[in-house]
């Protein structure tokens, strides 16, 4: 299997299969792998939502600007019109949502999804929440046509759960030259020898 990393992908060798009739829907293969950096989750509902960062979207728009050329360049064979790049744009769903304050991505959960922690230990999908930094292999098996557009189908299929390092409390006690309990370390012998001197009387 290739992974497509922030820092190594290819998404010129990327190819679409002629669509095909899927019950109410038409799909074109596609395989496309991805192993994300450290991101955020937003939300785990059905589907797990991801805040990306800037080599994310960078990826991710790669990735979508290929697809809505390989729409354009195969449209003749695929659709009953050709399409330009810009038709093609105008119907595809990007594969991110972008807001001014942050991007995310919506992700169906593979049936299959693994989830592991730092020891490579396997958790239940309940062990993660909101805020959680993971690190996920995500792909892309197919561009799906509904009646009046488009959309890439992204699937998490792995999860690596990043748990943050416990830290150590610093020390914030002020010294104070007055407290020598630890200077008078013989203290507690004699108190223990003035203590063997009581006899108890029997009753």
């Amino acid at each position: 299997m290739d992974i497509n990393t922030c820092d190594k992908y290819d998404v010129e060798n990327l190819s679409l299969e002629k669509p095909k009739k899927l019950e109410d829907v038409y799909v074109s293969n596609v395989n496309f792998t991805i192993q994300t950096p450290k991101l955020n989750i937003n939300k785990v509902s059905k589907k797990i939502t991801l805040t990306l960062n800037e080599s994310m979207e960078k990826l991710l728009n790669d990735f979508d600007n290929k697809i809505i050329g390989l729409l354009s360049e195969n449209s003749s064979d695929f659709f009953e019109e050709e399409m330009t790049v810009e038709d093609a744009e105008e119907i595809y769903k990007h594969s991110f949502k972008q807001s001014k304050s942050e991007s995310k991505m919506s992700l169906s959960i593979n049936k299959k999804l693994s989830i592991f922690n730092k020891h490579k230990e396997q958790l239940e999908l309940d062990s993660l929440s909101c805020g959680d930094t993971v690190i996920c292999l995500l792909k892309c098996k197919k561009i799906i046509f509904y009646k009046s557009h488009c959309e890439p189908h992204w699937e998490v299929f792995q999860i690596k759960l990043k748990e943050e390092e416990l830290k150590k409390d610093k020390y914030l006690f002020v010294e104070d030259e007055n407290d020598n309990y630890v200077e008078n370390e013989n203290t507690d012998g004699d108190e223990l020898n003035e203590i063997k001197k009581i006899k108890i009387k029997n009753q």
